[in-house]
């Protein structure tokens, strides 16, 4: 389907989302990728004032296609996300797109990030985290509104956290080929802990809300006015309402300053809902527990043979072996002084002195944390 023709099509839906005639004219191509094809077309004849909408045609990977779909969908009409996420506009299953709000430019948080304005991006790293945890209070009761929509629409099966953490957990092998590998011990009760760690996430007890999924510095909007908005749902579903703020400590991991602010706004927002937020010990066994999941996720992503010889992960400037070292040292940190996950916090540590050792470039580097140029001067919270 060509441009012209996709625009035509989507203007039949937005016709009946908004209950009258308009057409979707001049479509302009912002985004052609494997996943998905993104554009944004005029509106003509519209009395609701939007000049123009994006359209977003899923490609080849349906499941997580749709689920972007079912979340904008859920968020769009749930009390108390207003201003969270752009609206959901109406879709077409057989044409695979959705139509949603035109939120105006592309400027995200990676662009922020990326300019010499650390004010700025304490703003923006500080109102994301905000607007995170808003999401998760909104969406705190929601699961079964959110799955109703999801299992209406193609790819559902084998969603889903319980999934996920038996995907997770299956991963053990490829743990211990990595302390094979490095000359580091596996301590006794790892299993155990590491069995813990996935009930925790398969079943988040007073935790559960919906979750962005795959918080990354492409994947929001940041307005003229400082106003963030989260983008991208392929990965959303309800899990533990902590999976997303622990990527920016461990998958994406900010300077550990920026990080504790983060997490101190994000943990203030839930607390007005979560009662278990308000917990000091509480909250930090669920950091701690959330913080393993995605380490040890990674070890699973990137393979040992980096050992021997790096290559690029996110960037040339972040590699494989950033990756890896930053993971399992922040795991071992967020661990620390919690005795259930004792095993992990010492399997962590293991693991990352064997990785000083395999590679001298980091033996003298205290704190590893993705290297911004907005970051490298930030201001006093």
């Amino acid at each position: 389907m060509n441009l012209d023709a996709l625009a035509a099509r989507a203007g039949l839906v937005l016709s009946r989302r908004l209950g009258e005639v308009v057409a979707l004219a001049d479509p302009v191509l912002l985004k052609n990728e494997t996943r998905c094809l993104v554009v944004r077309c005029r509106v003509s004849g519209s009395g609701s004032g939007a000049a123009s909408v994006i359209i977003k045609q899923i490609r080849d990977d349906p499941a997580r296609g749709f689920s972007d779909w079912a979340s904008l969908s859920f968020l769009s009409d749930l009390e108390g996300a207003g201003g969270i996420v752009p609206r959901f506009l109406g879709g077409d299953v057989e044409g695979r797109f959705f139509l949603m709000e035109d939120l105006g430019g592309s400027r995200s948080l990676g662009d922020v990030l990326a300019e010499d304005d650390p004010e700025a991006a304490a703003s923006a790293l500080h109102a994301l985290a905000v607007q995170t945890a808003r999401l998760h209070v909104a969406a705190r009761d929601g699961e079964s509104g959110f799955e109703a929509i999801r299992s209406a629409l193609p790819g559902a099966g084998g969603l889903g956290r319980r999934a996920e953490a038996e995907t997770w957990l299956a991963g053990g092998e490829k743990w211990e080929l990595w302390f094979r590998a490095a000359g580091a011990r596996l301590p006794d009760g790892f299993g155990t802990c590491a069995e813990n760690i996935a009930e925790i996430y398969a079943d988040p007890g007073p935790y559960l809300s919906f979750t962005h999924g795959d918080p990354a510095p492409s994947n929001n909007h940041v307005a003229r006015n400082g106003q963030v908005r989260l983008l991208d749902f392929e990965y959303g579903g309800f899990r533990h309402a902590l999976y997303d703020i622990t990527a920016w400590n461990v998958l994406c991991p900010l300077p550990p300053r920026c990080v504790e602010v983060m997490n101190r706004r994000s943990r203030e927002t839930l607390a007005k809902s979560f009662p278990a937020a308000r917990d000091d010990a509480g909250y930090a066994r669920a950091w701690g527990c959330l913080c393993a999941f995605r380490a040890l996720a990674i070890l699973t992503w990137i393979k040992p043979d980096i050992l021997q010889e790096n290559r690029p992960w996110v960037s040339d400037s972040w590699t494989a072996r950033h990756a890896v070292l930053a993971a399992v040292t922040r795991l071992e940190e967020a661990a620390a002084g919690i005795s259930e996950l004792a095993p992990v916090r010492e399997a962590a540590g293991a693991l990352a002195g064997a990785l000083r050792r395999w590679w001298p470039e980091f033996r003298d580097v205290v704190v590893l944390s993705t290297a911004w140029p907005a970051l490298k001067e930030l201001p006093t919270p």
